[in-house]
């Protein structure tokens, strides 16, 4: 529940953490400019996997290169990373969509996103490392900042 009220309130409030934050012309190129610019952030947390895996991958319990690695720690770089690069894939589309169809000063949004998905990818990993149940805050803070923006896409889109 905390990261879903976080998640409700940033989407409700972006204003109380970013007020004076610079934003692109409004036109739409910039404004898909501004999005990918974000996009970032989804990289390096799957770019921290990735390294964190290869990293794994040379000790002797995780050398033999199978899908179910002896070593517990590399098998859940390799699910941390699988799973972020799901989360990614979801989130570049909503904030590419989020930056068209978004009011021009709710832009500010999209870094909101990208800065849940990093807090959600790290403790979600993080979590998962000390005990699976332990990764639930990290992937609902992942994911519902997401799920917001999908169905406000689709109530945009269909509603009006």
């Amino acid at each position: 529940m905390p990261a879903v009220a976080i998640s409700v309130f940033c989407w409700q409030n972006p204003e109380f953490f970013l007020s004076d934050f610079a934003l692109p012309n409004d036109a739409v190129g910039n404004r898909l400019a501004y999005a990918i610019s974000w996009m970032i952030i989804p990289a390096a947390m799957l770019l921290a996997g990735v390294f964190g895996a290869s990293r794994r991958g040379f000790y002797g319990d995780a050398i033999e290169g199978t899908r179910s690695p002896k070593s517990h720690s590399l098998e859940i770089n390799l699910r941390y990373n699988q799973n972020t690069v799901e989360q990614a894939l979801i989130a570049v589309i909503v904030w590419a969509g989020l930056a068209i169809e978004l009011p021009f000063e709710k832009l500010v949004i999209i870094p909101i996103l990208a800065a849940l998905f990093a807090v959600g990818r790290v403790t979600f990993w993080v979590g998962y490392l000390v005990n699976p149940m332990a990764r639930t805050f990290g992937m609902t803070l992942t994911v519902f900042p997401t799920l917001i923006g999908i169905f406000w896409l689709l109530m945009n889109k269909f509603i009006g």
